[in-house]
């Protein structure tokens, strides 16, 4: 059958899916939708592969310009070229970072899902501002040598958060890649990821030096610590943010979490009453969900935020103001910390601190990792000393907080000028 304009438009729709219509030129037809799209396509083989592409709709190609395009793209099959493939790498081509970042966003998923709102969040911050010359070219325009460059260019003045961009950018590349390689594992675009490249074995770079924190609260700084969070939590001397800011420094200090699981937590987790209050952290950094019992200590300024509690907001620690409906970010409490500790304190110190405390009031190494929700690799770790049931870590952690409380009256009678007699548990 020889196709035409009105044959084209005439012959019925198929009840569902698609049905094809084929001229007497081989390899080239029609293909009708039962959603109504007619569209005229080519047919042929590449390399040994079928291969179907589509020229365009009847609407906007008559059934002899579609003929002669038919023709033209059965020569380039017979040639080798694959009119899909040509057709992708020209889009691909085009592709900007930006659109890589979107798609990567969206899609991207690790063992453990989707990714995380805190890590879209790193990625968008660095294509946006790190990268923001660069966000709307193409990423086959980003060589090795503008990496270069720029890596030089950023690590002057901050060489750790220049290693965090770059290995976002490592990801997205590879992404872009992967995206638009074939099903032979051929890359039309970046078959070298050009960040991956510059770091090769004696390559131009190497990544900045990056040095293990150790920074933590001095063991005699605690109770002059403690001291100044339970007088910033007194609501009759300040205001509400300051409070919240202090008991959630409290909260960090006496349970080790991780501030982004603690400024999170909602009272719908939080059980204060019962034989064994608990607490329970449901996305957590290893994406192992935990639940702590609450000690005396804890369960002293979990109490005093509920009485505190803002109608309509779930979290434990609210925030006053903004979308996200949550205290994330305590910093001029912490300030005041830093200075009375005598060193630059940010919430991963306290997590530090806390493993410090425990290891001194005589908590095992076992108890220790369970209460960080520290993965275990051994097989001891991984399958005995792991008993989920909190009770079994409440005297753990009611140590941790008397120890904790005992220094804030040492601080508080030496302030007082009375004699007091350091007690080291």
């Amino acid at each position: 059958m020889r196709l035409t304009n009105t044959k084209a438009k005439a012959l019925p729709l198929p009840d569902k899916g698609q049905v094809f219509h084929w001229d007497d030129m081989r390899g080239f037809g029609l293909r009708i939708t039962s959603a109504g799209s007619r569209s005229w396509i080519v047919q042929g083989r590449v390399n040994g592969k079928t291969s179907r592409y589509t020229l365009g709709s009847v609407e906007l190609l008559t059934a002899d310009a579609a003929r002669k395009r038919a023709q033209v793209k059965l020569l380039d099959m017979y040639d080798g070229k694959d009119p899909q493939a040509e057709k992708k790498k020209l889009k691909a081509q085009s592709e900007t970072l930006r659109e890589v970042m979107e798609d990567y966003i969206e899609h991207k998923r690790t063992k453990n899902g989707p990714l995380r709102p805190a890590s879209k969040k790193d990625i968008r911050r660095c294509v946006e501002n790190t990268f923001a010359d660069w966000a709307d070219k193409p990423v086959v325009t980003i060589s090795r040598d503008a990496c270069i460059k720029r890596f030089r260019e950023l690590s002057e003045a901050a060489p750790i958060q220049t290693n965090q961009a770059f290995r976002n950018l490592r990801a997205l590349l590879n992404w872009a890649r992967e995206s638009n390689a074939d099903s032979d594992g051929n890359y039309p675009i970046l078959p070298v990821n050009p960040v991956s490249q510059m770091f090769k074995k004696s390559g131009l770079v190497k990544w900045n030096p990056e040095k293990a924190r150790a920074s933590r609260i001095p063991t005699d700084k605690i109770g002059a610590v403690w001291l100044l969070l339970a007088d910033r939590a007194d609501p009759e001397s300040n205001i509400t943010t300051t409070c919240i800011s202090a008991d959630l420094i409290a909260f960090m200090l006496l349970t080790g979490t991780r501030v982004g699981e603690a400024s999170q937590l909602k009272w719908k987790h939080v059980k204060l009453e019962g034989n064994v209050p608990t607490f329970h952290l449901h996305e957590t950094k290893n994406h192992n969900p935990i639940t702590l019992p609450i000690g005396t200590a804890l369960h002293e300024v979990l109490s005093r935020r509920l009485a505190g509690r803002i109608k309509g907001n779930d979290y434990v620690f609210p925030a006053m103001r903004g979308k996200k409906g949550y205290l994330s970010d305590p910093r001029a409490l912490f300030a005041a910390v830093s200075e009375v500790a005598g060193d630059h304190m940010h919430p991963h110190a306290l997590r530090r601190s806390f493993d410090d405390i425990a290891q001194r009031v005589g908590v095992d190494s076992d108890q220790r990792r369970q209460l960080l929700n520290h993965l275990a690799n051994d097989v001891h770790g991984q399958n005995y000393a792991n008993n989920p049931d909190p009770a079994v870590l409440m005297p753990a952690v009611e140590k941790v907080g008397c120890w904790i409380v005992k220094q804030g009256q040492i601080a508080r009678a030496a302030a007082k000028g009375d004699n007091v007699i350091a007690i080291n548990a």
